[in-house]
Order: C-alpha cells, then structure tokens, then sequence
C-alpha cells in the first residue's frame, strides 16, 4: 500500500508551529513504513498541477493530509481537502466542508450559537474582561498576555493593532477567567467519536497580574516562564466527575454538529461556577509525540500506531 504525505511549512522562514508540522510528518512516516506501507513526502505549494503531477506518478492508495496552512494563513486549510477531492483520493482527517466552516472562529461560534452549545458571550465574565484573537489563525498566533484586556473600548483598539500588525481579521470576546481544558476526540474507525482522557491545563504560580491563557510563548517558546509554568495534567478528584461527563457529551456534540472525522480537539475553559464554554473547535489537531493529542491516545490506553491507523480512510483499515 502507497502513502502519500502531503505537509505545509518546510520552507528557509519557517514558524516554529509549521516546524511542529514536519516533526509529525517525520514521525508518522515512520509508523507507516513500520506498518509495511511505502510512503513519500509532498509539500503542498501555490503550484497546484505540479502536485497533481506528482501525485499522478506515484498514484498513491491515500493520502495522509498534514497541510495546515495554505498560502501562509490557517484561514485556507481547507484548500488541500478539496483538491484531494478534486482528485479523487481518499485522504485523512476532515472533509473540505467541515474544515472550511471551521476556519473562522466567528462562524463556527455562530453555528454553536445557534445549537445551543455554550459559548462565550455577553451573559459571563461578570469582570468584564475581553480577550482579542485572530479569527482563522490557530497555534495562538498573536496571543500575549497583553490580549486580555479590561474595557470594550480597549477591545477594538486592541483588534486595530493586531489586524495592522499580523493582518487578517481579528476579534473580541469574553474573557472566562477560570480551567482550561483541550479533550481530544478520535474516530471510532466507523465514524463516531471516542472521546480520549480529558487534559487540563494548570496554570502554575502564575503572577497575579497575569492573565491565564496559553499564549503563543506557552505553546512554543520552550525556554519561557509560560511554557513551562502550563503542565498538561490528566489527574481529577471525584468531585469532577459530572464536569467530565459533560465536557464529554459537549465534545460529541461537536463532532456531530460539524460531521467531524479523524481527530479533533475542543478546547474549553470553565467558569467559577463549574460551567464549561466552548472556546473553540481544532480539526486538524497536531499529531507528533510530544503534543496534547499523542499523549491523551497514551493516557487512554491507545499507542501512536494504533492511533495513527485509525485515521486512515475507513475502507482502508482492514487491510492494515
């Protein structure tokens, strides 16, 4: 069986999350090849018919899509999906449809909006805190603590200097000052979702005057206070029990709401009062060993391999 991996980033300026990208092209290449499978690299570039020529030689039973930025934004990543549909090859994770009404933060808030799926608003944060994000760019491009800010008006300005600064569009809404959790969520291998052990993010002798947010430092900069100061936990008392079980339902509601498949993340924080919002949906989760993903598939009793299959197109697996 031949696999095609088709990745974003490997160019001399590289970003340390498109870095991140080829550290999982290297590491799931591995797990194929080990599979018995004859895998090569392709990346995806502005010049779309040399891809397909590409392709076309070496006619590939599949593809494995770790293309998460198209043309230097996140806001396109659902470019590559269609084209392999265009192509008519399968391919991993999520189709074009759910990927391109994901891409914007903003819509895909209103669609949970509008399924009663709890997300931030004007009715939470009774301290009035706003946080200003980028509406289609992931890996907290963009995010410091200066981000969170106290007033409305403080808000715009705010979204003025990031959209002059990174461009795009930029956004506010409620700060929820309280537990951040990121569930990851894995396809049964029949298209229904296995919710992995949950993770919370701790926020470790944080200064007072600093907001709790994973930034891009604390995703990134390993050398950082941030980075290091924001362990992943996977240990709960019983008393989070309920917590649990709805942050576990809200994430198969999710997945059935944007007809997920492959993988996923929900990132969610929780209020003082023990409610979860939905922060945002990741359907394109980063893969490699060391990431949030790998080690809730290892905490739920699951191995890279094992993971790694279960991605494959469904008609696929059962010669694996």
């Amino acid at each position: 069986m031949k696999a095609a991996l088709v990745h974003s980033g490997g160019g001399d300026e590289t970003s340390l999350d498109d870095q991140d990208t080829l550290v999982q092209l290297e590491e799931i290449a591995a797990v194929l090849n080990g599979s018995g499978m004859e895998t090569q690299n392709f990346a995806f570039e502005s010049s779309l018919g040399n891809l397909e020529k590409s392709l076309h030689r070496m006619r590939p039973d599949f593809i494995f899509n770790l293309v998460e930025t198209v043309g230097g934004t996140d806001s396109l990543l659902y470019v590559a999906a269609a084209f392999f549909e265009y192509l008519k090859i399968p391919y991993t994770g999520c189709s074009a449809i759910s990927l391109a009404l994901l891409s914007s933060k903003i819509r895909q808030k209103e669609f949970m909006r509008n399924a009663g799926l709890p997300v931030p608003g004007d009715e939470n944060a009774p301290n009035g805190k706003w946080i200003v994000k980028s509406d289609s760019e992931h890996a907290s491009v963009g995010i410091s603590s200066g981000s969170v800010v106290d007033t409305l008006v403080a808000a715009n300005k705010k979204i003025q200097e990031k959209q002059k600064e990174f461009g795009g569009v930029w956004f506010a809404e409620r700060f929820i000052d309280g537990r951040e959790f990121n569930i990851s969520i894995l396809d049964n291998g029949d298209g229904k979702p296995q919710v992995l052990h949950p993770a919370e993010i701790l926020f470790v002798d944080y200064p007072e005057d600093t907001p709790k947010i994973i930034d891009y430092a604390a995703k990134w900069d390993t050398q950082s206070y941030a980075y290091n100061a924001t362990p992943r936990s996977f240990d709960f008392m019983e008393k989070d029990e309920a917590l649990l079980a709805k942050l576990n339902e809200l994430c198969c509601k999710c997945w059935d709401l944007f007809e997920l498949r492959g993988s996923a993340r929900v990132d969610f924080r929780v209020d003082e009062f023990g409610k979860p919002w939905i922060l945002e949906i990741n359907a394109n989760p980063c893969l490699s060993s060391d990431a949030g993903f790998m080690a809730a598939a290892m905490q739920t009793g699951l191995s890279a391999t094992e993971v790694i299959k279960r991605l494959l197109p469904q008609r696929l697996l059962e010669s694996v």
